[in-house]
């Protein structure tokens, strides 16, 4: 359940990108830039350098896939509470469980997290979340959440490990738009959670998800 009032909402405003570079470095240009603005997402239908984790490069085919940047100004969150990096954690458990939530929506309960912050299903993955952080001094100032969700993608190619899309799973095709607006609204009520019942509920969670995998 979500707090009655959330603290977050993310994915307003939406700003959509028909083509860049890559979504995160793009939030971070606005940022530094002075011009993003706390809760916004940035869609594109197609990444010229998308990042992966380890610098790794994130394959993705035009128009087929949900590839976004969701930007949180912390400083914006709670009036008087300057954030830490060792925080971190918990944020990115809440991302990366919210992430699972949307996947297993329509997906079913075979939708994992394998550790640091990909999404799988079964054995095979379907998507990555790649979070970039602002430090400013000892404060963490902003994050930058980036997420590559395979969705209707159903041809990749021989480096792409082992790949699988919602499309793929299901056999249907899917809505990007709408699956943006249900990603959205995953990763509010994750976030929402995690700063209403504290980072060690979060990262307990977290755990629990692991040990999962690790047991199946």
């Amino acid at each position: 359940m979500s707090p009655a009032t959330p603290i977050i909402t993310l994915g307003e405003p939406l700003i959509e990108l028909s083509e860049i570079d890559s979504t995160n470095m793009y939030a971070m240009e606005q940022i530094h830039a002075q011009k993003a603005l706390s809760g916004s997402v940035y869609q594109t239908d197609f990444q010229t350098n998308g990042k992966g984790q380890h610098g790794r490069i994130w394959e993705s085919y035009r128009g087929e896939n949900l590839l976004c940047t969701y930007v949180l100004e912390l400083n914006a969150l709670k009036q008087g509470k300057n954030w830490v990096p060792s925080e971190q954690l918990g944020l990115s458990a809440a991302v990366a469980l919210g992430a699972q939530a949307f996947f297993m929506e329509f997906a079913g309960e075979e939708a994992k997290i394998k550790k640091p912050n990909d999404i799988y299903w079964r054995d095979r993955k379907a998507g990555g979340i790649l979070i970039e952080n602002i430090v400013r001094g000892t404060d963490w100032t902003w994050t930058v959440i980036g997420i590559g969700l395979n969705i209707n993608q159903t041809h990749f190619s021989n480096e792409a490990g082992n790949p699988v899309s919602l499309k793929q799973i299901t056999g249907k095709d899917w809505d990007i738009k709408t699956m943006q607006k249900k990603l959205a609204e995953a990763l509010s009520a994750s976030l929402n959670l995690w700063l209403t019942e504290g980072e060690l509920l979060t990262l307990q969670k977290m755990e629990l998800q692991l040990i999962k995998i690790k047991s199946e």
